[in-house]
């Protein structure tokens, strides 16, 4: 009897159905990340600072700082920006004079209807103690067009409408609707040369001697896989400056900063 038992289990686990490993493997490939699958965006950019200091002859400081982030989705973009420059100098009566403070932030939101074409809102605030400006801020929306999108070369451009309110500290403030025209690129001279260019006007829709506007040009080198250098033109232009000032205002700036 027992005899019988042990053949039967034997017979049984000879002729049984072989274990195959279709259902294992199903599993692990269900679990296992697609070959293919894309890295989640993430934000890149840079932080740059720079200054300078004089003793002696002329008793001088000097700083500025600038901050740019973008972070580029399938369907949309956001792009921020940051600028503020300060600079003093001390007089025969060991006083110091403020000779210069401008601090600007900027922030735009893409969304993409096609690989190319966008619709657009912007935001931009500044202010600019020398042009004798205490507050000069836009809202907008519009609409872009992506021309070029490559790892060398980045080209778009941009229009629309936008809300224009400027306050000066004693001249007349003024606030209307104005259209707003805008152009972005960067070439990507080598694998540690960067330009760039931003460039943007605002012409007003209810006075035509109202028109204002924007120039960023940028010069960037890698020196570390982190670390850069940057040379920054920045024009500002005004039409209808505040009494007594100048209508181009330009600034150059030189700094060492970080990407990420």
């Amino acid at each position: 009897m027992i005899h019988s038992l042990l053949s039967l289990a034997l017979w049984s686990a000879v002729h049984a159905a072989p274990v195959t490993t279709s259902a294992i493997d199903s599993t692990v490939l269900a679990q296992a990340p697609a070959a293919d699958a894309k890295p989640a965006p993430a934000w890149t950019g840079s932080v740059t600072f720079g200054g300078i200091l004089t003793d002696g002859n002329s008793e001088t400081r000097q700083a500025n700082a600038t901050a740019d982030a973008e972070k580029r989705r399938e369907s949309d973009r956001l792009t921020l920006g940051f600028l503020w420059t300060y600079s003093e100098e001390r007089n025969t009566s060991a006083n110091w004079n403020l000779t210069d403070r401008k601090t600007a932030g900027r922030a735009k939101y893409d969304y993409f209807l096609s690989e190319k074409s966008y619709l657009l809102a912007q935001l931009s605030a500044e202010n600019d103690r020398q042009a004798d400006l205490k507050l000069r801020t836009t809202i907008g929306v519009g609409a872009g067009r992506q021309f070029v999108e490559t790892e060398e070369w980045k080209v778009s451009a941009e229009a629309g409408v936008s809300s224009f309110d400027e306050d000066f500290n004693v001249s007349p403030d003024a606030n209307y609707m104005s259209a707003r025209a805008a152009y972005n690129a960067a070439w990507n001279y080598s694998k540690s040369v960067t330009f760039s260019h931003t460039a943007e006007v605002f012409p007003s829709l209810e006075d035509s001697e109202d028109v204002s506007g924007r120039s960023d040009l940028r010069a960037t080198m890698s020196l570390t896989e982190s670390m850069l250098a940057q040379f920054q033109w920045v024009m500002d232009y005004d039409n209808t400056p505040a009494g007594g000032k100048d209508r181009v205002d330009n600034r150059y700036v030189v700094s060492i900063g970080w990407k990420f």
